[in-house]
């Protein structure tokens, strides 16, 4: 390894960051305003920008509040700010409280567009999901229902029919 000398290697660093300053152009300002005044009326740039604020979401707990009253017996605050996927969310909740029991499926497929809409936070996606937990448990408990009402009536026929044939025995061993 060789010694380098620092007082020989300032200038050369120097010389290439004046040379790399000497590269570069300087616009006139005349150049400049052309270069405005050809822009049409609908590319110039708005001189206030608008500021990127973020998406304002609803608590948790207006978002249960919202379901109770959309099912009855609760009456939430009146809320002055809008959040995002309020009307949404209010539409579904009430959907949810007339037609979950007896349209589940239509019911799990709006929870399950619901969820898919936007980017909710994890308290309102679990309630989400709790709320799609609870249809799916009803729509299994309506079709084991469904099923033990078939078996029932089917023994029910089976019954039936054994009465009948005991009841023609003893009419033809009295005969």
């Amino acid at each position: 390894m060789g010694f380098v000398n620092k007082a020989s290697f300032i200038p050369a660093v120097l010389v290439v960051f004046l040379t790399g300053c000497a590269l570069t152009q300087p616009t006139s300002s005349t150049a400049q305003k052309e270069h405005k005044t050809q822009l049409t009326p609908k590319e110039q740039p708005n001189p206030k920008p608008r500021p990127k604020s973020e998406p304002v979401y609803p608590p948790a707990r207006l978002v249960i509040a919202w379901h109770a009253e959309q099912c009855g017996g609760f009456k939430s605050t009146p809320q002055k700010q809008t959040y995002v996927g309020q009307k949404e969310l209010i539409s579904l909740f009430k959907y949810l409280c007339i037609h979950s029991a007896s349209e589940p499926k239509q019911a799990l497929a709006l929870l399950e567009s619901s969820d898919q809409a936007y980017y909710w936070p994890d308290d309102i996606k679990q309630y989400l999901w709790l709320q799609k937990q609870s249809v799916q448990h009803s729509l299994k408990a309506k079709q084991a229902k469904q099923a033990l009402t078939e078996k029932m009536e089917k023994t029910l026929s089976s019954l039936a029919a054994i009465e009948q044939q005991l009841l023609l025995r003893e009419e033809t061993k009295e005969q």
